[in-house]
Order: structure tokens, then sequence, then C-alpha cells
């Protein structure tokens, strides 16, 4: 079970939906931030009794990243859990929220759950996070593919958000969703 007042939800619209309404019903105060208008407004319309905030952010946009985690933090208070799930087209989101917690509550441990997409070079998925705060705690979600030694196919939304409640909830450092081997049958 999850033991957590604020968690911060970057790409959580699409695909991971069913874990953020996931996240949404363990947590009092859950802010989801994403690039789709109209995704955001899906799960709001969801989940907005429970808690849930939606928020429209470019992870591209540095500053805003930066004033739109300090305004979460300031509206609910310190930050327990983050989920990230950040396309590379914003490679500098991950180290900026890291550095952005880190400042603003230095004593609180926090988890960060970095979901690592399979559709990427399996050197990015297999890639470790550096740069840790001492107080943080990374774990990652590698999503693979489904393999049965003829045929392979991507992982469905289903078990994309499976495992990374799974990765949530584990107390081990990664996570494998599907397999990532042979990577070469991938579909």
């Amino acid at each position: 079970m999850l033991n957590c007042n604020h968690a911060l939800v970057f790409g959580g619209t699409g695909m991971l939906a069913e874990a953020t309404g996931w996240i949404v019903k363990h947590v009092n105060h859950t802010v989801v931030f994403g690039r789709n208008r109209h995704r955001l407004e899906r799960l709001s319309n969801k989940y907005s009794e429970q808690g849930l905030k939606v928020q429209e952010l470019d992870y591209s946009n540095t500053e805003s990243l930066k004033h739109q985690i300090t305004n979460a933090y300031e509206e609910h208070g310190e930050i327990d859990l983050v989920v990230a799930w950040i396309h590379s087209t914003a490679p500098d989101a991950i180290p900026t929220i890291k550095r952005q917690i880190a400042t603003l509550q230095v004593h609180r441990q926090w988890t960060l759950v970095i979901v690592k997409g399979s559709s990427s070079h399996l050197t990015n998925i297999a890639f470790t996070e550096n740069d840790v705060p001492e107080n943080c705690i990374v774990k990652e979600v590698q999503l693979g593919f489904i393999y049965n030694e003829m045929t392979s196919r991507w992982l469905s939304h289903h078990e994309i958000s499976e495992g990374v409640i799974t990765g949530i909830q584990s107390n081990e450092r990664k996570t494998v969703v599907g397999t990532l081997e042979p990577w070469d049958k991938r579909p």
C-alpha cells in the first residue's frame, strides 16, 4: 500500500492513464502535468472529486517546469512521489525535476519513478540515473515487449500501467515490464 500525501505525475494522461487513476485513489493530492489538454480534461472529469488537479505543461520549458513544481509544492506541501514518463524531446526535464524538488524539500525523502519507453534504444532504457539527491529514491520502470519465441508485440496500455503500479509498490529499484531480450526481436 502507498503511504503518500502528495504526488506529481508527468506524462500520465495517455498510456499511463490507468496508473494515474490508481495513484489518485491512493494519494491525498495528485497533480498531473501533460501536454494534451483533451486528455488532461478527461482525467480531471474522472478524478477531480478524488483530489486530482491537472496542469497543461510543456516539459521542455525548464522555467515553466520549475514554476509548476513550486506551485504544486506551495499548494499541497512536500512531495512524496513523482512518476515521470518524459520523452527525449525534453532531455532536461528529469534533471530539472530532481533539482527543483531537492531545492524545495531538503529533509523529506521522496521517490522518483522514471518510466522508460520500449520504443527507445536499449541503451536509453538501460541507462541508470545519476545525480540523485540524497533524499531521493529513484526507481526505474523499463518497458519492453512481449515475445513468445515466434512473434512479438508491444505492451498494452493496461500492461504498462500495471507495470508502473508494480514499480511504485516494489522495493526494487528496477522493474522490467515484458522483456528487453532479445532486443532484435522487438516488434
